[in-house]
């Protein structure tokens, strides 16, 4: 019966059997790979040291000064914007790294220092000294290999290395909390890191509010002292305006004027009509006295004793309207100066009010900055102290051996066929899929030998 299979069909044929046939006889290699790396892998889970983590909550709410916006020319327009939580998440997961905060929890705490091996059972006692001295013999083959010469690391700067790799601060979504985590191998000494990292933290935060607040609050201080005086100087040259024109109050000296420069008008009209009516009289008097040789001597005398009296009171009165008619004069002069007083009246108390409000808008800021410095700023604090951990967060044994087992057992099948497809038999013995196929067509041409 022909072969109804093209050639170009079987081309595309794969035999799948045959794949799986060299991976299940080399299922020892697989399990012998398989198995050795994951008893390495739990072997590095115990060489390397066991972390703890400790982690505290830190509250942070950056202070907004409100009176300077809304007193000055600052109020017009959009307020500043404050800065996003990624910039401030980043700002405080930089200063927690700097030696700022690293350096005096290192020197506090005395993790520059050799630790002290106090195991009491032998066999303990001897894995961690050894595994300290092969860690040693490690560095410096490094430090070798680096440096062609073996450089001693500083302890301080190795131990702030070693705490900045492990120390993290992370906020929350949207929110002024703040995770404060700290990874060690010993758990209570974590505690006391996250602690001591949170104390630090605010009072650095607290520090930098209060140095530009101090700052401020010496220049108000010094604005508020100015402004004294110059309101002093204002009033000054109010009062000495008004006490060289001898006004108390403006408007009641202008009132005041006016009235008693209708008064006077009045006084004036009624003394010249009196003087009038006694220089009529006195006329009067000089007619009949004329005409003397008519006159009895008793009248004639009568008349001119009337006359001297009259004459008297007529120069009294003239005397009385030259006094008022000088009233007059000043009381109108005085008055045609209070237009120009008042407008520089006017001048001076918008100053001095414009400096009063100015001055109290000062004065807020003045308390303001001023609880800035005794308080920080900031609202800043610890909400708890850290608890110390009971269980390590690192290494997780199942973790590594998983990945390390599903890693080891991919890369192994991969060697097989590699190594199948290759024809190499140095870790077993195959023929491979090349010499497989040419022992199968060698068994078929002898086959086909005896058949025929």
């Amino acid at each position: 019966m022909a072969d109804t299979q093209s050639p170009e069909n079987h081309l595309f044929q794969v035999d799948f059997l045959k794949y799986i046939d060299i991976l299940i006889k080399q299922k020892a290699f697989v399990l012998v790979f398989t198995l050795s790396a994951v008893l390495s892998s739990v072997a590095l889970t115990y060489i390397f040291s066991e972390k703890y983590e400790a982690g505290t909550t830190v509250f942070y709410q950056a202070d907004q000064s409100s009176l300077l916006r809304e007193k000055n020319v600052e109020a017009f327009g959009s307020p500043a914007p404050s800065p996003p939580f990624k910039i401030i998440s980043q700002t405080l997961s930089d200063v927690v790294k700097s030696e700022v905060i690293l350096r005096p929890i290192v020197k506090e705490l005395h993790l520059d220092e050799k630790e002290e091996i106090y195991e009491s059972i032998w066999y303990k006692r001897w894995y961690r000294e050894s595994k300290e001295y092969i860690k040693d013999l490690l560095s410096k083959f490094w430090s070798i290999l680096k440096y062609g010469r073996v450089i001693e690391a500083d302890p301080t700067e190795k131990a702030i290395r070693g705490l900045r790799e492990n120390i993290s601060i992370r906020a929350t979504k949207d929110s002024y909390i703040y995770v404060l985590t700290v990874k060690d191998k010993y758990p209570d000494r974590a505690a006391r890191i996250v602690d001591r990292a949170g104390q630090l933290l605010v009072e650095w935060l607290k520090e930098q509010e209060k140095n530009p607040a101090e700052e401020k609050r010496l220049l108000l201080q010094k604005k508020l002292a100015e402004k004294e005086e110059e309101m002093r100087g204002l009033q000054e040259a109010r009062e000495a305006l008004l006490k060289q024109y001898d006004i108390v109050s403006l408007s009641e000296e202008k009132d005041e004027g006016v009235r008693n420069l209708y008064d006077l008008q009045k006084e004036s009209v009624r003394v010249g009509a009196d003087i009038a009516e006694k220089r009529a009289k006195i006329s009067e008097l000089d007619s009949k006295i004329s005409r003397k040789a008519y006159l009895q001597p008793e009248d004639y005398k009568k008349m001119t004793s009337e006359k001297l009296f009259e004459q008297i009171e007529l120069n009294g009165l003239i005397a009385k309207m030259e006094s008022i008619q000088s009233s007059i004069t000043q009381l109108e002069t005085k008055l045609g100066v209070m237009p120009s007083l008042q407008k520089k009246l006017d001048e001076l108390d918008m100053k001095i009010n414009a400096g009063i409000r100015e001055y109290e808008n000062l004065k807020d800021l003045y308390v303001e900055v001023f609880t800035q410095v005794e308080t920080g700023g900031n609202n800043t604090r610890v909400l708890h102290p850290a608890t110390v951990p009971v269980k390590p967060v690192q290494p997780i044994k199942i973790y590594h051996v998983g990945l390390t087992a599903c890693l080891a057992l991919m890369l192994s099948m991969g060697l097989v066929y590699v190594f199948a497809f290759f024809n190499i038999r140095i870790f077993f013995s195959s023929q491979g899929i090349k010499g497989r196929q040419q022992h199968d067509a060698t068994e078929n041409q002898t086959e086909n030998r005896a058949h025929g």
